[in-house]
């Protein structure tokens, strides 16, 4: 896996950031802490998927797009979209810094990451073009969401209350979202990218990926609405309790997302509307970004290890709301029950 040039600028503009933020000692500390359990989360979602698993150099490329053009790019769309929101907020209105706090976290923040962490599954053609299964959307929207999260772990670890501390603080902060945050986007992101596959392979409207993107913006707007709720409105100790709620959906989603590859896996599909789709695309998009494709290189599509299932669709005796009832994963869902129960109670005492 190469780099472009406009990633190793990225890189270099990141990586200059984060040692002002931290000194180098902290930088290399804090990336140590977060990119080596991301590694690990991404093996476990490639390993879910039991034939045809996706070949590392395609993940690569998907995790760094979302480790650094990602990043950088939601940065700059972020600070676009605040910038707005100071123009049309009045300072004078009532609770205007929290007023600008949620916004900005729970409404820009969501759309534009969830937009730029799984644009590298249209505009990179290896990475589109071993989309040829409908869990792969799932897997290559987990890899970007973890190197968007494992570059967001470096940017809090070196934030000023955790390096005020030193090590220890830079620690805990780290430690602590990559059981909670760093999740949050590897399942927020596999949803967008669930969509992505159901367009290539499946050959459905564009319109189910703006659903899936829609969901997985859903998702991430409530994690932030949770941690901001709790952060302005609630005591140390409701605070406390979120923490434990949100890490145990984070795990849970984790848990569901791996389930979804291994089922969609054995149910099998094939590659023929994939090569369809994946020439209307490459007239749309173009063939490889100019954001990630480097100077000279081809555009060879990366071989998958094992094989594919030769259908998309089986039949069976089952209806479709019996399929959807045996699908669901009961444990997240009464997790994410007991959760929103706790919020609402929380708000209404």
């Amino acid at each position: 896996m190469e780099l472009s040039r406009k990633q190793w600028i990225f890189v270099v503009i990141l990586v200059l950031g984060f040692i002002a933020m931290g000194g180098v000692a902290g930088f290399l500390f804090a990336a140590i802490l977060s990119f080596v359990p991301a590694y690990y989360y991404l093996r476990s979602i490639r390993d879910s998927e039991k034939k045809g698993k996706e070949p590392w150099d395609a993940l690569k490329l998907a995790f760094a797009w979302g480790a650094i053009s990602g990043v950088f790019l939601a940065i700059v769309f972020n600070g676009l979209g605040i910038s707005l929101l100071l123009i049309f907020l009045s300072e004078g209105s009532p609770d205007y810094d929290n007023l600008v706090l949620i916004l900005s976290v729970v409404v820009v923040a969501p759309i534009v990451e969830e937009f730029v962490k799984p644009i590298v599954m249209f505009r990179n053609s290896s990475v589109r073009s071993n989309i040829d299964e409908v869990e792969d959307g799932l897997v290559y929207g987990a890899a970007c969401g973890l190197g968007f999260g494992a570059t967001e772990n470096v940017l809090y670890g070196l934030s000023e209350e955790a390096v005020s501390v030193g090590y220890l603080g830079i620690l805990a902060v780290v430690i602590l979202r990559t059981v909670s945050s760093i999740l949050l986007h590897l399942v927020a992101t596999s949803f967008t990218g669930h969509g992505i596959s159901k367009y290539l392979v499946e050959g459905q409207p564009f319109t189910v990926v703006l659903k899936y993107y829609f969901l997985a913006v859903l998702i991430h707007a409530a994690w932030n609405g949770a941690a901001v709720y709790s952060m302005i409105y609630t005591d140390n100790f409701g605070g406390v309790l979120v923490l434990i709620f949100s890490i145990m959906l984070a795990v849970g989603g984790l848990e569901f997302s791996k389930r979804r590859i291994r089922e969609i896996d054995l149910e099998g599909s094939n590659i023929f509307s994939n090569q369809i789709r994946s020439t209307e695309v490459s007239k749309t998009w173009g063939d490889s970004s100019k954001w990630d494709k480097p100077a000279g290189a081809s555009s060879e599509v990366i071989s998958k290890e094992g094989s594919t299932s030769p259908t998309l669709y089986s039949s069976t005796d089952t209806t479709p709301a019996e399929n959807w009832f045996s699908n669901i994963d009961w444990k997240s869902a009464l997790g994410t029950g007991i959760f929103l129960l706790f919020i609402l109670g929380d708000m209404l005492i």
